[in-house]
């Protein structure tokens, strides 16, 4: 069960990679620079929206045993459940933001990295 999950994740950052790498090279051969202002957007705009909705990039806090000594158990039950789910809605952002960062650093790679050493060789 737990290597089906894993590979459905897989597959699914798999295929919204190249349905944003396609998109994107199909900017690059346009010769257009508003693919790379939309990719940027979407990134910043993902970012933020997980940042805001996982509150934070780290791990969430599931041991109630570490929350505050003064809340009641309810409190520590409803925060724990609150937790999770925000949790899982910020990972659902993730197979998208991984992706777009993933094709913004092989662009960039390309353009800074890649052109360079050409240059070089030249």
């Amino acid at each position: 069960m737990k290597n089906k999950r894993k590979l459905r994740t897989l597959l699914l950052l798999a295929l919204n990679f190249i349905l944003l790498f396609a998109v994107y090279q199909l900017f690059l051969r346009a010769e257009s620079m508003i693919g790379t202002y939309v990719y940027l957007i979407a990134t910043a705009a993902l970012t933020i929206a997980y940042y805001i909705i996982n509150r934070g990039f780290g791990s969430p806090i599931t041991d109630a045993s570490l929350l505050p000594a003064s809340w009641s158990y309810k409190e520590k039950c409803d925060y724990v459940e609150t937790v999770k789910i925000r949790h899982e809605k910020a990972k659902v952002l993730l197979y998208w933001l991984l992706p777009l960062v993933v094709v913004l650093l092989i662009d960039f790679a390309d353009i800074f990295l890649l052109d360079t050493l050409r240059g070089m060789m030249r």
